[in-house]
């Protein structure tokens, strides 16, 4: 079992290490897009797709080795860290919840840089639908009010009048 807890602690913190990689990949992906650098951009995108496949595989790995110490504690079925934490020793306690809290605070972390990645997306699609419809105004005039009052060329010959009273 003291095997067990030393594999999951050193599998947490890989994913503590794993969470700080891909945050970093995300700062860097940031200003790619700031800078318009898109084949570092696309290279980035493909680093961060492989740290998610290995993040899914860590966790599932991690969460594997929950229930199987779960089970060896007498916990069937556990699907979390403190029930397992409160049943242990005083050193493996220790480290095991050093892990938990570097692999929380490293979630913690990564969720506020992927909030301000998606607001930063967001804000420049806004700004690209801006420009867009800002040209498509310009480029394709409407018929509105706004031209009231105008003559109308169309489909009356050369004539600048619109009644015919003269």
């Amino acid at each position: 079992m003291d095997r067990s807890i030393a594999e999951l602690i050193a599998a947490l913190c890989e994913k503590g290490i794993l969470l700080d990689q891909l945050q970093a990949l995300l700062k860097e992906e940031e200003n790619c897009m700031i800078s318009l650098d898109l084949a570092r951009m696309e290279e980035n995108q493909q680093e961060i797709a492989a740290g998610m496949e290995r993040l899914a595989k860590l966790s599932e790995q991690c969460r594997l080795m929950i229930a199987s110490i779960g089970t060896e504690l007498g916990m069937p079925g556990n699907q979390t860290l403190s029930p397992i934490i409160e049943r242990l020793g005083a050193a493996q306690k220790r480290a095991l919840t050093e892990a938990q809290q570097s692999v929380a605070g490293n979630a913690k972390a990564l969720q506020g840089a992927l909030s301000l990645h998606r607001r930063l997306i967001e804000d420049s699609l806004n700004v690209v639908g801006n420009s867009v419809n800002f040209f498509n105004r310009i480029f394709n005039p409407g018929h509105t009010y706004g031209v009231a009052g105008a003559f109308v060329n169309g489909g009356r010959g050369t004539s600048g009048f619109v009644s015919k009273e003269i």
